[in-house]
């Protein structure tokens, strides 16, 4: 692979999940304690913006196929810093908004941050996109190796950017979104001057002609056990997105609700980029031994229950180190399903339609992440600040049985096991 291409995609990638991951640990807290939100309202923002990657993604691939890669992600990227701007000016936004008598039924500023959020949901094709840059720039035999690095950029700017966040929620909470929006900028600019277009005009015909004669995946819905992954994958992570919307209410709530937002963002910062150092460790040093010893069937099944143990602990915890103890497992069981699950989906494909397949997979994630914050934040705010947990955990009872299901249906062999090792981008969204 060309370093000088390399090099400057893995580093925009970075900058720009740095930069998402920079206010992960204070944006519910900033809608709940700035704008009034219910915890129901503001993990409802993590909804809206998976909804509306969701619709726009398939857009954007299509764009990229039209006009190339770079052009796609500078504009996901503006987009990006956009709603960055808007975060921090939707508190005088919102304010004249309120003083016009708008009817908006909740807050103008709290409306303003649904905006921001829906914005970058819309403009979020940065993932995938950078996944086509890397396959255009690769070769079938280097293509592993390309799609490993995007996920190494996507894990490092998750392990960063929650602490990066935290730190600056010291000074205030409009801070995390300043940093945010300028180390976005700074992404702008780098894919600005030092990013080669990876697809140019003469073969963009081609991408387009290849797109439409692809073929919807109907075949492959007819199969049941594809379905049986699918809903397995589904249902993981409408599971874990309950932990991932609601944990710095949850901090707040239980673990620190003697100290102010200032701290609480910060601490939860720490425990969250935690989370992506035992995630990104696991892809990169421990999945590979472990599929070779148990298989990647076997392996999921394990998923479920070091889930269950997490979710269940994190749940019952009454102190910061019970949490980080208990939050270990369900890191690790991320880091192994994922993988796992996209792996064995792979199988059932040739090599044309293998993205497909992930395709598929990246739905089903989709609506997970998508439908998971709604019952996790209406779980909080109706039962308990530590419901969504426990529920979770229970839920981990029928992904236990779906696995029990897939561990014992016949999956195609591999030629090669190189999946594992190098998951395709994290399900390719970023929250």
């Amino acid at each position: 692979m060309d370093r000088r291409r390399v090099i400057p995609i893995f580093v925009t990638v970075f900058t720009n999940i740095l930069g998402a991951g920079v206010i992960l640990p204070i944006l519910p807290i900033y809608a709940e304690g700035n704008f009034g939100a219910s915890a129901f309202q503001a993990t409802l923002l993590n909804a809206a913006y998976f909804a509306a990657q969701f619709l726009a993604a398939p857009w954007l691939g299509r764009l990229s196929d039209r006009v190339g890669r770079r052009p796609v992600l500078i504009i996901s990227q503006i987009g990006t810093v956009f709603s960055f701007v808007l975060f921090i000016f939707a508190l005088p936004i919102g304010a004249v908004l309120d003083r016009a008598g708008l009817t908006l039924g909740i807050s103008g500023g709290l409306f303003m941050l649904y905006v921001a959020r829906i914005l970058d949901g819309l403009t979020g094709g940065n993932i995938s996109t950078a996944q086509a840059y890397m396959s255009d720039i690769s070769t079938p035999q280097t293509r592993a190796q390309a799609l490993g690095l995007i996920s190494a950029a996507f894990g490092l700017g998750f392990i960063f950017g929650p602490a990066f966040g935290g730190i600056l929620a010291q000074y205030n909470l409009v801070a995390p979104f300043v940093g945010a929006a300028v180390i976005t900028s700074l992404s702008v600019l780098l894919t600005m001057i030092l990013l080669e277009e990876s697809l140019p005009p003469e073969k963009r015909e081609e991408a387009m002609a290849a797109r439409s004669r692809r073929s919807p995946g109907r075949e492959f819905l007819r199969n049941r056990t594809i379905l049986l992954i699918l809903g397995l994958s589904a249902s993981i992570v409408l599971a874990f997105s309950a932990l991932q919307s609601t944990f710095a209410l949850y901090a707040q709530a239980t673990l620190f609700s003697d100290l102010p937002d200032s701290l609480v963002a910060r601490n939860v910062g720490g425990i969250l980029a935690f989370v992506g150092m035992v995630s990104v460790l696991t892809q990169l040093v421990l999945i590979k031994p472990l599929v070779q010893r148990f298989g990647e069937q076997r392996l999921i099944l394990f998923g479920q229950v070091g889930l269950f143990i997490g979710l269940l602990g994190v749940g019952l915890s009454t102190t910061p180190w019970l949490v980080t103890l208990f939050i270990a497992p369900v890191a690790f069981s991320q880091g192994i399903n994922q993988p796992s699950l996209q792996s064995l989906i792979t199988r059932f494909g040739t090599d044309k339609s293998r993205g497909q397949l992930l395709g598929l997979i990246q739905s089903a994630n989709s609506l997970g992440f998508i439908l998971g914050p709604v019952w996790a934040g209406l779980a909080f705010d109706y039962i308990s600040p530590r419901a969504p947990y426990l529920i979770g955990a229970m839920m981990m009872f029928v992904t236990f049985g779906l696995a029990l299901l897939l561990l014992r249906r016949d999956i195609p062999m591999a030629a090669a096991r190189p999946g594992p090792g190098t998951p395709p981008g994290s399900e390719g969204t970023r929250p």
